[in-house]
């Protein structure tokens, strides 16, 4: 894989003494009811492979110790008593064996994530195993029947907003699909990464991307759903073809990665340690397809026929920024030359205007859809034949992204048994982090945010008194430090008797 996930650790042993009810499944949002649920057995998550890969959408056969199942074009096989999965003849180790218990067949969770190319998680708190999976249960020739119509899916070959109507090029399994797309088109972006969903428009899909199309039986189409995973951090070490982040990750671009430092188009070779890094990858095939790489700079180019050099940058960007907020640039350097600005690799030859001799200034407003963190500020002086670069001493951040308010609990539409139930919420953020302070709770309309515990990841509220038997209406709010607000409610139910 060209982005390699941590496998959830699933191999948890405390979980063996924690989980005190079964472990729930959630299938693509959806939760399964599975009878007998998952369960851990020497440390290994397995699940009823049967009832979850129907709930997927696929078909499962089995024949003997043999068991196969069909996604999309790729056959998927594993034999009762190997640790070993094939995928169209490629194998695939497991940490066990399938086992049959009690006439009913389990696998590891591995299986689906491995073999599967799913994606799963466990929640100790919540005790639930999440399996997202993207392309499963699909047709092998990108075109399913959904609510009357139709739905194509495929990786974005091509974008074209000047053509009459506009155009989206899907290609899926070698078979390439132009799409006319309607004026009146639905656009959705998701980064699945963080699971945000923002409403965008044609020229926000790029290539390289995971799309589905859905169409009327006309052709008209109605609704994109843009779909990309992203990674962010700092380079800590680089080999011949691939480099690892801060967090372990390891990221290996291949011929077709698009790969820019400070807005120029650059070689995997010319990254080094510390560079800040936006990785962008397709989800159907975990390939980078993009690499932005910033970092700060103070060097000069060219050989000038008279001293030539920047003083200062400075900008008024002291907070993180949000689209329509705009971004005033200073610089002071040698008079009379011509200047530019860069905010690392998202915007690029910004005009800068001599105001005074040697004073530069210029400004730039975030748009919609902008994302990146701690980028640098880069001033570009040219004169006399030669060129400076300089960098103010703080990084620029901005966001167009909500942070996401993913696990909850109690789950909405659950029943509860204690008159005293935790409630928490947990927060994922996109280029710009959650400001702690900004996470509000209430339960039933009353605010009880100063009785919760806040981080910039998670809000948690242990009452102190017994709530009454019947339902719950909980509300969550929360902000970035760009001041992007998200809130989300739900109810569950209270039954001590």
């Amino acid at each position: 894989m060209a982005v390699r996930r941590a496998l959830l650790a699933i191999v948890i042993a405390a979980t063996l003494g924690a989980a005190q009810r079964p472990i729930s499944i959630v299938i693509n949002g959806d939760t399964l009811a599975l009878e007998p649920p998952p369960r851990f057995i020497h440390g290994v998550l397995f699940v009823p492979v049967r009832r979850t890969i129907e709930a997927l959408g696929l078909t499962f056969a089995r024949e003997g110790p043999q068991i196969t199942v069909q996604v999309g074009s790729k056959a998927v096989s594993l034999t009762m008593g190997s640790k070993l999965a094939e995928v169209d003849g490629n194998r695939v180790a497991l940490e066990s064996p399938p086992l049959e218990i009690k006439d009913v067949l389990y696998v590891p969770v591995r299986f689906f994530t491995d073999a599967l190319g799913a994606q799963a998680s466990f929640d100790r708190r919540a005790n639930a195993l999440s399996i997202v999976a993207q392309l499963v249960g699909r047709s092998a020739n990108g075109l399913v029947t959904v609510r009357g119509g139709y739905e194509r899916f495929g990786t974005v070959a091509a974008v074209d907003v000047l053509s009459d109507p506009p155009t989206v090029t899907l290609s899926d399994n070698g078979s390439v699909k132009v799409i006319k797309v309607a004026s009146n088109a639905a656009i959705d972006v998701t980064d699945v990464t963080v699971n945000v969903t923002s409403p965008g428009e044609l020229a926000d899909i790029r290539p390289g991307d995971f799309a589905r199309i859905e169409m009327r039986k006309d052709g008209r189409v109605e609704r994109i759903v843009d779909e990309y995973g992203s990674r962010s951090g700092r380079i800590v070490a680089i080999a011949s073809s691939e480099f690892v982040l801060a967090d372990g990750q390891v990221i290996a671009p291949d011929r077709t990665t698009e790969i820019a430092l400070n807005g120029k188009a650059a070689s995997l070779y010319q990254l080094r340690p510390g560079d800040a890094v936006t990785i962008r990858y397709n989800v159907e095939t975990n390939e980078v397809r993009e690499i932005l790489a910033s970092r700060a700079v103070a060097t000069t180019t060219g050989a000038p026929a008279q001293p030539l050099a920047v003083a200062s940058v400075e900008s008024d960007a002291t907070h993180p920024l949000r689209p329509g907020e705009t971004i005033h640039v200073v610089a002071r350097g040698t008079p009379g030359g011509s200047a530019i600005f860069d905010i690392g690799s998202d915007v690029a030859n910004q005009a800068m205007h001599e105001q005074s001799a040697g004073l530069y200034s210029g400004s730039y407003t975030i748009p919609r859809g902008a994302n990146f963190s701690d980028a640098p500020l880069i001033v570009r002086l040219q004169a006399a034949g030669g060129e400076v670069e300089a960098a103010a001493a703080q990084g620029i951040s901005a966001s167009s992204v909500p942070p996401g308010i993913s696990d909850v609990a109690p789950r909405a539409g659950t029943t509860v048994n204690t008159n005293r139930p935790a409630v928490y919420a947990t927060f994922v953020s996109d280029a710009v982090p959650v400001r702690s302070s900004s996470a509000l709770l209430w339960i039933n309309g009353r605010d009880v945010t100063s009785e919760c515990v806040r981080s910039a990841t998670f809000i948690q509220y242990l009452p102190s008194y017994s709530y009454p038997d019947g339902p719950v209406h909980v509300t969550v709010r929360v902000a970035d430090e760009a001041g992007n607000t998200t809130t989300k409610s739900w109810d569950f139910t209270i039954r001590s008797h």
